[in-house]
């Protein structure tokens, strides 16, 4: 969560720390309007260890994707927008850190890969042994943004490229409508923010 010329723009993420926490997602919102108000606790030192484990996972997966796939395309940070919009126009195999965005929604996606049907997927990297239901949220999201960028329909699938490198592939269509409700959930409770201290969700 940010704010870019005075509007709030959201990541697939903050999306899972509503579903895991109303209160947390708040906290999120009101520390960004009252950065002195209170104070956001550090990773501890296994959250630090499982986020550079995870990022391993990511840089692994790209290196034997680049190992196997000619004219993969990595998105620099630097002009990202426009990059992954030629990429895509190019029709490139595999783009690696793309950058979508859709409403108040933005983000950078793992990988997005072209199907022999000649549309792109969304792929994850994580680090788990087995699909977690956030995951799903969070590719939902990076679907949708993926629609809005390319000006067509959602993909029709997306998938997790797992801990074990296992890779599973799962249909928006079975998840779309539940990924509606806590996108819709959670933009309602921040249209809301900031509010008053006394009206926050209860702890979790």
């Amino acid at each position: 969560m940010k704010e870019h010329h005075g509007r709030l723009i959201y990541s697939p993420s903050d999306l899972i720390r509503y579903l895991a926490s109303p209160f947390a997602s708040w906290m999120d919102h009101y520390y960004l309007q009252n950065p002195g108000a209170v104070t956001p606790d550090e990773p501890t030192e296994d959250e630090a260890l499982i986020a550079q484990t995870g990022d391993q996972h990511e840089r692994t997966v790209l290196e034997e994707f680049k190992a196997t796939v000619k004219n993969l395309v990595v998105i620099p940070k630097d002009n990202a927008q426009t990059k992954t919009l030629a990429a895509l126009k190019a029709k490139a195999p595999i783009i690696y850190q793309a950058a979508l965005q859709c409403g108040q929604f933005a983000g950078f996606a793992d990988f997005l890969t072209l199907e022999a049907s000649g549309q792109y997927e969304v792929w994850d990297t994580k680090l788990a042994r087995s699909p977690k239901p956030y995951f799903i949220i969070q590719l939902c999201c990076y679907s949708e943004m993926l629609a809005a960028v390319i000006g067509g329909p959602m993909p029709e699938k997306f998938g997790i490229i797992l801990g074990s490198n296992d890779k599973v592939e799962f249909r928006i269509e079975d998840f779309i409508h539940y990924y509606d409700r806590i996108k819709a959930g959670f933009l309602a409770m921040h249209d809301e923010c900031p509010g008053e201290w006394k009206d926050r969700p209860e702890s979790l």
